[in-house]
């Protein structure tokens, strides 16, 4: 009886630790307008024979176009981290960084149907910029904006959060030609009317804001204001 001789399982090309780099020509899975190509960094996981996740290096992350780290940033995912095959790598031996950069970049139009783009259109950003954080400056602008846009008289509910809502009819934003009501902590200041008597009232605790476009615009600062202070 003649003896079988044992398979040779196939061995992965890299393992835990060891360094190495992205073959120039790869272009993101996510993102197809940004090239990967000499990305370097550490294989910290193996899957299978042939699937790494590599934890780019410091250097590499200084090297990254601003524009991938923003997308991340908005689409939740780890910039730091990537999942990669063996025939996407190849060893690092050392020496200086050589990183492709995207040619051109693709900027996907905003959508009057997605929050965070309207919110975008406010600022005047594109859909490859993350929503700014709140501070007199963006509040000034996002005023202005509503100053221009919001129609008046409309009602809405406040109260709701100190556990007694009440209707009130908010008639402006000021006098527009003064400077705009913005209080710190509380954001821009509105002026309502409720029974009969004209009250300063913060802009981000309206709800149910009544009428065209004035629902969706009030609802969109009280998303920003309260997410992004």
């Amino acid at each position: 009886m003649s003896k079988q001789k044992s398979k040779t399982l196939p061995t992965a090309p890299f393992r835990v630790g060891d360094k190495v780099r992205v073959k120039h020509g790869f272009m993101d899975v996510d993102y197809s307008d940004m090239p990967l190509g000499g990305w370097a960094g550490t294989v910290t996981e193996v899957q299978g024979d042939d699937t790494f996740t590599v934890r780019w290096s410091k250097q590499t992350m200084g090297s990254i176009h601003p524009v991938f780290l923003q997308r991340c940033e908005i689409d939740g995912l780890d910039a730091e981290v990537y999942v990669l095959t063996g025939n996407d790598l190849e060893p690092d031996t050392g020496g200086p960084l050589d990183i492709e950069q995207p040619k051109n970049i693709s900027t996907k139009p905003l959508s009057p149907r997605d929050q965070d783009d309207r919110i975008r259109m406010v600022f005047g950003l594109t859909s490859n910029d993350t929503l700014p954080d709140v501070d007199d400056e963006t509040l000034e602008a996002y005023h202005e904006f509503l100053s221009k846009n919001l129609v008046f008289p409309f009602t809405a509910e406040h109260g709701g959060e100190y556990g007694h809502p009440e209707r009130v009819k908010v008639v402006g934003l000021g006098d527009p030609d003064e400077e705009p009501m913005i209080a710190d902590d509380y954001g821009i200041i509105c002026e309502a009317r409720l029974e009969g008597q004209i009250m300063n009232v913060p802009l981000g605790e309206l709800d149910d804001a009544k009428g065209k476009p004035n629902r969706q615009m009030v609802d969109d600062y009280c998303y920003w204001f309260h997410n992004w202070s």
